[in-house]
């Protein structure tokens, strides 16, 4: 018998459909009883709060959200932030200027919202996932006319790089590495992300377990790529797409169904729901 008081979810080939926008609705049905049976829902995002209002309404009894790779931690319902882990603000001011130079597509996760210079826009929105997603970003986005003056003073959780081309990968990361200490990670295709030291989703929802009295076997976690290796690591009850990488499923204790085929509430049903 599980006794699994927390599910945390991924985003992107995970939680959503193929489209990057939308929660299949074998998730939601599964998801809401889930719910009902008192375990806490809670996303687990490279995202920033303001992509998230869209699928918090689509389900209906989202909790937490861990954002930005694990810099944040939200309680949804109060508003209240129960973990941070940010950029230096030197770092990030250098990462930045680093990341102009270069041409690259990029954006700033800064306290929940997704910060883009604006005569940047059109490059970044020519590499975003879907038409659906290129339209949160027009309607979600801030857009100052110099990124690093406007983020000067904030706490900023992430940077994403939507596309590197492959003959410049190498070179990118050693003159970010320059830029101060950083974790760099990949979840997508050629995208690249830049957090503070020690960020990740496995120490986030471990942040998030403490504050609610939970050990790792009442976790479950639901993941398919390298931002999810040390939070699927961590949960007792840890989940690998059909379309996960080989990382991923090494890292996962269970595989599931695609996210296409609501992999998601597959495994809610049949470990949680069917008892």
């Amino acid at each position: 018998m599980t006794d699994i008081k927390l599910i945390c979810l991924d985003m992107d080939g995970t939680l959503l459909g193929a489209d990057h926008a939308t929660v299949p609705a074998r998730n939601i049905r599964a998801l809401r009883a889930a719910s009902e049976r008192g375990a806490a829902v809670a996303v687990a995002s490279g995202r920033p709060w303001g992509f998230l209002h869209e699928v918090a309404e689509q389900l209906g009894v989202l909790r937490y959200a861990v954002l930005s790779n694990g810099a944040a931690v939200l309680d949804v319902h109060t508003g209240e932030w129960l973990y941070r882990n940010c950029l230096p603000e030197e770092t990030r001011q250098a990462l930045t200027e680093l990341l102009l130079e270069e041409g690259v597509p990029f954006e700033v996760y800064c306290e929940g919202e997704s910060w883009i210079q604006r005569d940047r826009l059109e490059g970044v929105l020519a590499h975003t996932f879907s038409p659906e997603f290129r339209q949160v970003l027009r309607e979600h986005a801030r857009l100052p006319e110099e990124l690093n003056a406007a983020l000067r003073g904030r706490m900023a959780e992430k940077i994403h790089v939507f596309h590197v081309p492959p003959e410049g990968r190498k070179s990118l990361m050693e003159r970010a590495a320059a830029c101060g200490a950083l974790e760099m990670v990949t979840s997508f295709a050629e995208n690249l992300e830049f957090t503070a030291v020690g960020v990740n989703k496995g120490t986030a929802v471990q942040a998030l377990s403490a504050r609610l009295g939970l050990g790792p076997e009442q976790v479950m976690a639901f993941g398919d790529a390298g931002n999810d290796l040390e939070m699927l690591a961590w949960a007792g009850w840890s989940f690998a797409m059909a379309n996960a990488s080989v990382e991923a499923k090494k890292a996962a204790r269970y595989e599931t169904g695609s996210n296409a085929e609501g992999g998601v509430g597959m495994a809610v049903e049949r470990w949680l729901l069917a008892e």
